[in-house]
């Protein structure tokens, strides 16, 4: 019965609830959609990875592996969505706005994210979606804006990301940028060389694409056309289907 099934992981999802942290959340419709779309799970699965992620979220939250950084943090910003999600999207870092409220891609480039997602027939609370740095990196005094993180922050906290990855278990993770490329795979190479191919981070298939930020700036048809080819991609590597609507997106 599905009324028990959701008991138990709502159960899950109370104990991994922190006060900075905003908990998983899992609707009715979810949870039938992730039970058709992976019928080899279970919802005690899905509490067994809830928890494990809330354990891993615990020794987040007071992670002081970079001193500088937790310092300057107005909280750890650990990852969103569903944990036993077949789609993971990685970016690089929080910015100001996800520092603020704990949650990655909450800001401008976290809104085309959503729309991205949208356009693919899913909707946030059916992927995960984390950063490789779980603090907002520290910027000098009295400068806005954000910065990349660097070599050795990566270094010092891509355990916790590749925790996350082995929890959830995704079928497919989509790297957002440059720099979430350089922390999965440990190089940086030239983003138009990368994306659109098919890679593998650890036999998980890894599609590489441009990061939502770098359509903010650049809002040619033909860029938002790559990153939506991309996302065809990683939909028939999913085995969803896919509209002749969709197919025919900044044509």
């Amino acid at each position: 019965m599905l009324q028990p099934a959701l008991s138990l992981v709502l159960e899950a999802l109370r104990e991994i609830r922190d006060s900075r942290e905003k908990p998983f959340r899992v609707s009715r419709a979810t949870l039938n959609r992730l039970l058709e779309s992976r019928p080899d799970h279970n919802v005690a699965d899905i509490a067994a990875k809830a928890a494990a992620l809330g354990q891993v979220r615990d020794r987040v939250c007071v992670c002081m592996k970079c001193p500088h950084l937790a310092r300057s943090r107005t909280q750890t910003v650990f990852g969103v969505g569903n944990p036993d999600a077949e789609l993971m999207f990685v970016g690089e870092a929080p910015g100001a706005d996800e520092d603020a409220r704990g949650e990655p891609f909450v800001g401008r480039a976290g809104q085309l994210l959503t729309r991205i997602i949208e356009t693919m027939g899913l909707s946030r609370d059916e992927v995960y979606i984390a950063n490789i740095l779980k603090c907002r990196p520290d910027m000098p005094k009295g400068v806005s804006g954000n910065r990349p993180p660097t070599p050795e922050e990566m270094r010092t906290c891509i355990g916790y990301l590749i925790e996350q990855i082995k929890i959830i278990q995704p079928r497919v993770v989509v790297a957002l940028g440059a720099t979430a490329v350089e922390g999965l795979l440990g190089a940086r190479r030239v983003m138009r060389e990368l994306r659109g191919k098919w890679h593998s981070y650890h036999d998980t298939p890894l599609m590489i694409t441009y990061h939502p930020s770098y359509l903010l700036r650049n809002q040619s048809p033909g860029e938002k056309r790559k990153v939506w080819e991309d996302m065809m991609a990683v939909l028939e590597k999913l085995d969803r289907p896919i509209s002749e609507r969709q197919r025919n997106y900044f044509l």
